[in-house]
């Protein structure tokens, strides 16, 4: 099995670096014409780059607006984390950018009355301390805890994040709140909050934008609200028709058409890219040691509390972020990930983001859902997802911000429909009905209570409290320590069993035992796996009935010919 995983890493890696076949070439023509061979081969790759990084862009902002940060800091961070990820190490496939919940951890950090320099200063010295944390952490076991979270902290999460998505889409139907002179860093406001001070922010309230006033006037809005449905439908039903040309970029090209063929000439204007904050960044490869910046002073102690404070918070909420994104990736592409490299890549990521000036990364489950299914599922897609961004920042802006945010919501929701966890909201509803009934569902329908309870909270917990990374962590890890119990409790009790029929030398019971398994090998198996030797054999594995519902009925489904359902 080690085997398997290093030939697929070394696969993967020959298809980030290998541009030709490596054998003699005669000339330059054929060394153009096996690139060229190879450019096509790896089409899906570089299309899948090209959306997931336009669909990025909005969102990113977005966070960084949560944070009460430049729109600069979350472009920065998506680009870096991106391209570093993909070399140092990540998890083929899987998306890293600005995270919402790290927007709301340093939007309390923003608006705190710090001493020596404004709040905002502090933001590198943070993004760079979790990313030290991280990096430390992967070398001691964090990447196995990673990639084996308990699954209802999984569904409750993934459920919470996409209702999160749902909301952010409203952001973008609203007037944009800043100014281009807001938008720099030397316009930063020092903030006026108590560091230790506990205050409750809604997180469904930040994303959504509560205090925005909608675009006017409505003939603006309802044009706008028709092209996300139109691009909604375009992603969703496309696929099933053909799959010769990506859905996600069909879409955004018949919104254009229809923004600028039709809206526009009726006087209907609908926000574009560049209308919310837009992605031009003047010095994409600017640092903290340029003139704009005026950190803080590391000689004082009061620094240093507020770093390790909100560093260690932050590392907390990445690695929440990470290791759900990273269990999802798994299930999608239905491969085991190396945790190790994931978080190893991303703290040095972290640590090179709060250098360069950005808000920090981590791994992002709706960006890693667009990448999916626009097959791009190699760390060349990553790798090309940051490189096209940093194009995009540099040098195609004219272009890319005349693209319309109708577009891009469109493909959003579609996207958040396909990963939250739908039939997790029957499982809710099972659990309240009479256990005699609940015997007669098919298994994935008849979750454990417990299960469904912890689903609820940790749900809750992301749309509610915007400190909720820390009670995640630690719930993470006790179901992780519950479950491993369990299974050793398990097999511990096997062990006795066995003890005990050699002890007592029972050559009956061992022959009828063993005739009944003859008789009966399946059922015996399945009666192996569910049952409790602590129950007396009637108690049900929850767990394996909520992994089962993620995997067959939330996640894609592959008929018999290998095509998507």
């Amino acid at each position: 099995e080690q085997t398997n995983k290093v030939n697929s890493l070394c696969a993967d890696f020959n298809y980030f670096m290998c541009c030709c076949v490596p054998t003699r070439v005669s000339g330059p023509g054929e060394v153009a014409g096996r690139f060229g061979r190879w450019f096509l081969g790896q089409s899906d790759q570089f299309i899948s780059s090209i959306i997931v990084s336009i669909s990025m862009i909005p969102e990113a902002i977005s966070y960084a607006l949560i944070a009460g940060l430049p729109p600069s800091f979350a472009l920065q961070s998506c680009w870096i984390s991106c391209m570093m990820t993909a070399i140092i190490g990540g998890r083929p496939g899987m998306i890293t950018s600005a995270s919402g919940l790290s927007a709301l951890l340093l939007y309390r950090l923003v608006s705190t009355d710090t001493v020596g320099a404004t709040s905002i200063m502090f933001v590198p010295f943070v993004v760079s301390f979790a990313g030290i944390l991280q990096t430390i952490s992967s070398f001691f076991g964090f990447g196995k805890l990673a990639t084996n979270f308990p699954a209802p902290m999984i569904v409750g999460m993934v459920n919470g994040l996409a209702i999160l998505a749902f909301a952010l889409q409203c952001r973008y139907a609203k007037v944009f709140p800043l100014s281009e002179t807001d938008m720099t860093v030397s316009a930063a406001a020092a903030g006026d909050g108590k560091a230790v001070e506990v205050e409750l922010t809604i997180a469904l309230f930040s994303y959504f934008g509560k205090g925005l006033d909608w675009i006017q006037p409505w003939l603006n809005f309802g044009m706008y609200l028709g092209e996300v449905f139109l691009a909604f439908i375009v992603t969703m039903f496309v696929p099933k028709l053909t799959t010769f040309f990506p859905a996600t970029m069909m879409a955004i090209l018949v919104v254009v058409a229809i923004e600028y063929g039709l809206a526009r000439q009726f006087g209907a204007d609908t926000p574009l890219l560049g209308d919310y904050g837009g992605v031009e960044v003047q010095y994409p490869w600017t640092t903290v040691l340029d003139a704009e910046y005026t950190l803080p002073s590391l000689a004082s102690w009061e620094t240093w509390k507020i770093v390790t404070g909100y560093g260690t918070a932050l590392f907390a909420t990445q690695f929440i972020e990470t290791a759900i994104a990273l269990n999802v990736v798994n299930r999608l592409d239905e491969s085991d990930g190396p945790g190790f490299l994931v978080l190893f890549g991303q703290g040095i990521s972290n640590i090179l983001i709060g250098f360069m000036g950005g808000m920090g990364a981590s791994g992002v489950v709706s960006m890693s859902v667009v990448a999916d299914r626009t097959f791009g599922t190699t760390c060349l897609s990553t790798f090309m997802t940051g490189l096209m961004l940093f194009i995009f920042m540099a040098w195609g802006y004219p272009i890319i911000n005349y693209i319309p945010l109708s577009a891009i919501s469109g493909i959003s929701i579609a996207m958040a429909c396909s990963f939250i966890q739908w039939r997790s909201l029957v499982a809710v509803f099972t659990a309240f009905l009479p256990n005699g009934q609940r015997l007669l569902l098919p298994p994935q329908f008849n979750v454990d209570r417990l299960d469904v309870c912890i689903m609820l909270v940790v749900t809750v917990a992301c749309l509610v409290v915007d400190v909720s990374a820390l009670a995640l962590f630690c719930i993470g890890i006790v179901m992780s320590t519950i479950i491993v119990c369990r299974e050793r409790g398990t097999i511990e009790n096997q062990d006795q069993v066995v003890e005990i029929e050699d002890d007592e030398n029972d050559e009956e019971l061992v022959e009828a035992v063993e005739k009944e398994q003859t008789v009966y090998p399946s059922a015996s198996s399945d009666r192996s796996d569910n049952q409790s030797f602590l129950g007396g054999g009637c108690s049900v594995n929850a767990l394996d009935f909520v992994c089962d519902a993620a995997e067959n009925a939330i996640f894609p489904v592959t008929s018999g010919e290998g095509d998507r359902v």
